[in-house]
């Protein structure tokens, strides 16, 4: 083989290498000046970056509308992370991490091997593995103020689930270097966690978030116990999805009031300063399990004044309110959702409706059970103390709507 033949063949080669394996610092760069380009709203610029047949279907505007109510949501973007690079034969995808001024997400861009625009998506930092994943906060040291041990709560019954006893170590430990002597004498007050809606975990995790677990962190380096457990329809989701007769007390009360036994049992715990926190749904069953014998209070955290189905209709014109790429197709959303919210309010309602007509696809059992709650007169005739802690920036429970019916009660 001649040698000229032999240098193209070569050269050929090493140009298809690097097509196919495009520079790691030439793909930051497109990938940054990709993003900076949303963020200044050169949409017709990240336009002409797609693939070919991409460019003359995708509008601008879904592009504009798309990235403002990411801003909207989330405050203006700060600070754009190292990519994450995988290149696949044709195919590059780039992760990249972005921080907004209330939330941390990704952006996932797929390309083509000589960086054109596949696709665009925003993900959770958890779903693009960009996430450090749960990290204790800094105002509580894990290891030395806290001891954690398992339990079981509904033990005998029919659906058991697992729980988190956290007993404040810090505070033992001084009191002994105090007294220089071993002591059991001291007893915490304890905290027991509601999650709110839907089948969450003890931690109410999100993502990488496990607020109940911070709270419960920093509580025990204040010498406060707690505990928090798996909600049933997290440990039996099967189960339960199967169930059409499931209510509200099976999502809650039980084992709440388990947890609330154990702990008055407990000899680290002061029997009687024992506190309900409910969370969202959780704050609408707190202030019933605060009316037992030896509960000293309840502390009610975003909690819905009005049902859970009437925030839900809320939220949605909220986000509609943003004229997101949503925003279109919200109006029949809405309507439905406010036919569904009539039919659970009306006195219609029996055990025989079905659940497709009603909230969420929820059966009315859940329904009927959820009206003879009623929070807000619970509340009103506890006598006990009650902290309401409600969010200013939050759009599903609010300061206009929520937070002013509590205090009045």
């Amino acid at each position: 083989m001649p040698w000229a033949i032999w240098e193209k063949i070569t050269a050929l080669f090493s140009w298809i290498t690097a097509r196919l394996n495009p520079n790691k610092q030439q793909i930051t760069h497109h990938a940054h000046s990709t993003i900076n380009k949303l963020n200044t709203g050169h949409w017709t610029f990240v336009k002409r970056q797609f693939i070919f047949p991409l460019r003359f279907l995708l509008p601008e505007y879904v592009l504009e509308k798309g990235w403002n109510i990411v801003c909207k949501s989330f405050g203006p973007m700060e600070s754009i992370g190292d990519p994450i690079i995988n290149n696949r034969w044709f195919l590059t995808t780039v992760k990249v991490p972005l921080r907004f001024q209330r939330a941390e997400f990704g952006m996932l861009l797929v390309t083509t091997s000589w960086g054109s625009l596949v696709g665009v998506r925003f993900l959770s930092l958890k779903a693009l593995d960009l996430g450090l994943g749960w990290q204790a906060p800094s105002y509580a040291d894990a290891d030395s103020n806290a001891r954690e041990c398992e339990i079981t709560l509904g033990q005998g019954r029919r659906f058991k689930v697992g729980a988190t006893l956290c007993l404040p170590s810090k505070t033992q430990k001084e009191l002994e270097t105090k007294t220089k002597t071993k002591t059991k004498s001291f007893k915490s007050p304890c905290i027991i966690f509601l999650g709110g809606s839907g089948p969450l975990d003890r931690d109410s995790t999100v993502e990488e978030h496990k607020p109940f677990k911070d709270l419960a962190l920093g509580l025990a380096s204040q010498g406060i116990a707690s505990i928090r457990f798996d909600k049933v329809t997290f440990m039996h989701r099967k189960a339960f999805a199967r169930r059409k007769d499931v209510t509200l007390t099976d999502e809650y009360v039980e084992h709440a009031t388990d947890a609330v036994l154990q702990a008055q049992m407990h000899p680290s715990i002061r029997a009687d300063s024992i506190y309900i926190l409910g969370h969202s749904l959780g704050a609408v069953v707190a202030p019933r399990i605060a009316c037992m014998d030896g509960v000293a209070g309840c502390i009610l955290m975003a909690g819905p004044a009005e049902p859970i189905y009437r925030c839900y209709v809320r939220q949605l014109r909220y986000i509609k309110s943003l004229d997101g790429p949503e925003s279109l197709y919200l109006g029949k959303q809405i309507d439905d959702a406010e036919m569904r919210a009539e039919d659970v309010d009306g006195e219609e309602l029996t055990m025989a409706t079905p659940a497709k007509k009603l909230p969420f696809g929820i059966g009315a059992a859940y329904w009927l059970d959820y009206r003879r709650f009623e929070p807000i007169r619970t509340t009103g005739c506890l006598g006990k103390p009650v902290a309401v802690l409600q969010g200013e920036r939050d759009y599903q429970v609010t300061v206009e709507d929520d937070y002013g019916v509590w205090w009045e009660a």
